[in-house]
């Protein structure tokens, strides 16, 4: 796990959470509007869809339980844009690989949404193949990958840290393996297996990785301009994390909107529930054709951010009562019905139900806690 602030590679979630990777539920209906349909190319854990002319989004291929964050790619007249950057070195390096295959323009600027290492790791590889690159991000964000406690990576290379690192992601595939040895079901056994494999092939990738700071940070607004394919940065509040960005192409009314809209599964360390359900309804009043989420496939109506809100909406409801009491958050959290949430995300995949658990429902409760009782909302594993 990282130094200080908890879960920026997800490792955390998966030492906490001790979860197999099943297959992931069909999207909710609603989220995945009928139309022409994307062109889609293999490459790594992600596939690439253009979900608009001169503009590509490369995305997490099911529910990994090592994620790797979507990158969107954006074709100006001088360069590419990048929003996110990849969750390794590796990915780095395959994103790069696919930009090259796109367009003969270099990447002009990478925009990071938020300072979660599934999205930002690759950063180092993309700057080695452009490195005039304009490097972007919330000022919170910056202030995040600055510092040398909130990174599993360091920002120079560390040898010690390294193989220490690896080390942590073969004692997960080893534990993965143990665990499909001992599945009491086929489809546990698939699981644990996928997730062997998929922490095989991430110590492959994290080898040698290095957090790099973007070097630019804007607080409310900056503009990429372009005739064609202008792209608008904004922070419009707090949600899943202190600084999450979002980027809106308005011409082609396409919105990227990082780790506040994630599917299947939402992701909710470290996250501001109430604050969240402003920012949701502020990107709800964009235009959009196409939502790119942090993780999951491009939606193209709001169903998703309503099923968010009103997931927010629910446990900040039931929470509220019980955080007057001297009860602690495990103790709340054991108190909630809150199974329609269960249902709602993860349909009836036993696998995905778990990680509803592991994943959204304990850690949004612990911050809604805190938020109930005024408590400060830390970033990491648990909401602090």
């Amino acid at each position: 796990m990282s130094r200080r602030h908890g879960a920026p590679l997800r490792l955390a979630l998966f030492a906490a959470a001790l979860l197999g990777a099943g297959p992931a539920a069909p999207a909710p209906a609603g989220d995945i509007a009928a139309g022409p349909p994307a062109t889609a190319t293999a490459g790594g854990l992600q596939t690439r869809l253009d979900v608009a002319p001169g503009v590509w989004v490369l995305v997490e291929t099911g529910f990994q339980v090592q994620p790797t964050g979507n990158v969107t790619i954006v074709e100006q007249a001088d360069g590419l844009v990048l929003i996110d950057a990849g969750g390794s070195p590796g990915a780095g390096r395959r994103i790069v690989a696919q930009v090259r295959a796109l367009s003969a323009k270099p990447v002009k600027a990478v925009v990071l949404t938020h300072w979660h290492g599934d999205h930002v790791q690759g950063l180092s590889e993309i700057l080695a193949a452009w490195p005039a690159a304009r490097t972007l991000a919330t000022a919170a964000t910056q202030a995040h990958l600055r510092d040398p406690g909130a990174m599993n990576s360091p920002a120079s290379p560390d040898p010690a840290a390294n193989a220490a690192l690896q080390s942590k992601l073969r004692g997960y595939s080893d534990y993965a393996r143990r665990m499909a040895v001992s599945a009491p079901s086929e489809a546990e056994q698939t699981g644990w297996t996928r997730a062997a494999a998929l922490f095989d092939s991430y110590r492959r990738d994290m080898d040698g990785a290095l957090t790099v700071a973007p070097r630019e940070a804007f607080s409310e607004r900056l503009v990429l301009p372009d005739r064609e394919r202008p792209v608008e940065l904004a922070f419009l509040g707090r949600a899943n994390t202190d600084g999450d960005a979002v980027a809106w192409l308005p011409r082609q009314k396409v919105l990227v909107s990082g780790d506040i809209v994630v599917t299947p599964v939402p992701f909710g360390y470290g996250s501001y529930p109430g604050a969240w359900i402003a920012t949701l309804r502020r990107l709800e009043a964009y235009p959009f054709r196409t939502l790119v989420p942090g993780h999951g496939p491009p939606q193209h109506d709001a169903a998703g951010l309503r099923r968010l809100i009103d997931a927010l909406a629910e446990i900040r409801a039931k929470v509220a009562p019980l955080a007057a009491t001297g009860l602690s958050p495990g103790e709340i959290r054991a108190r909630l019905d809150v199974s329609d949430q269960a249902e709602m995300f993860a349909g009836g995949d036993p696998w995905l139900r778990r990680w509803v658990a592991a994943y959204w429902l304990d850690p949004i409760v612990a911050s809604a806690v805190r938020e109930a009782r005024g408590e400060p909302i830390v970033q990491g594993l648990g909401g602090g």
